[in-house]
């Protein structure tokens, strides 16, 4: 009879910690997704997702810098009134001698930049050495800043709940990065326009012309880009968090595994080590 009652006990111990053990996966399952929950920022997401297409769109627009009363001019001796990445994706190179044979008057040395297979695409006097290195240097960039402000639009998504991803994410990294990245590439653009600037004076067709080179449209949008970093880092920064979270979920957890190791007690609450008595003898 004490047998039967000892495995019985024990059996029922079995069960209540095997229905303990579930109850704490469940809870912490829902505690968890709960945590990825309080760290998603969709809004912060959102302005990263804007801020890649803008950056996309600058790429692919064909204007950065516009340019008029030069000598930049293409190959049918056609005026060029803008410069583009589209025309420095292609490794290119300069040529050193090629018959424009226009009817302007223009002599003088002639920087000639091929910037795509066809023999069509030639540029004269719009690009010096220095101006084609700046504009590779802000395509390449470009695309560093796309690629941080999409890691960013991945951590807001998600809800990362490492400590290490957590930190990135709360205190916004990437778009930090990103930000200073625009920043970067708004200066190079500045120093870009300096170089084609003195080109084109030194080139120009007629003495008392006046030259002009500006920014154009994918500059302004760089510019925008920056600034839609600038309201993820401030959705993320300026969000409330938990503090203390980890600390008592741990605790919790803790506390669940010290109540998981005591021992069940016995049916008849005294412990039963006695040895059973000797057998019956008449």
């Amino acid at each position: 009879m004490p047998r039967s009652n000892r495995s019985r006990s024990t059996q029922c111990g079995r069960d209540a910690h095997r229905n303990r053990t579930r109850s704490r996966h469940r809870s912490s399952s829902r505690r968890n997704s709960r945590r990825k929950l309080k760290e998603k920022n969709f809004w912060s997401a959102l302005c990263s997702m804007v801020a890649i297409v803008i950056m996309c769109t600058s790429l692919a627009e064909p204007r950065w810098i516009s340019l008029h009363g030069g000598g930049c001019r293409l190959r049918d001796c056609i005026p060029l009134d803008h410069i583009g990445t589209y025309q420095f994706f292609y490794s290119g190179q300069f040529v050193d001698s090629y018959d424009f044979s226009c009817q302007d008057g223009m002599s003088g040395s002639h920087l000639v930049y091929k910037y795509g297979e066809d023999s069509f695409n030639l540029m004269d006097n719009c690009v010096t050495h220095k101006a084609v290195k700046l504009m590779k240097t802000i395509i390449s960039f470009t695309f560093l800043a796309m690629l941080c402000t999409l890691c960013a639009f991945i951590l807001d998504l998600v809800g990362p709940t490492q400590r290490s991803l957590k930190l990135i994410h709360r205190n916004a990294i990437f778009s930090i990065i990103a930000v200073i990245l625009c920043v970067i590439i708004d200066l190079f653009c500045y120093w870009l326009v300096s170089e084609v600037l003195f080109l084109q004076k030194m080139t120009k067709l007629h003495t008392g012309s006046k030259v002009t080179v500006t920014f154009d449209i994918s500059f302004y949008l760089i510019a925008a880009a920056g600034g839609m970093g600038v309201f993820a880092t401030a959705l993320n920064c300026l969000r409330r968090y938990p503090v203390n979270e980890d600390d008592q979920s741990h605790s919790l957890l803790e506390a669940e595994h010290a109540i998981d190791c005591v021992p069940p007690e016995p049916s008849g609450g005294l412990p039963d080590n006695h040895p059973p008595p000797p057998p019956y003898s008449a």
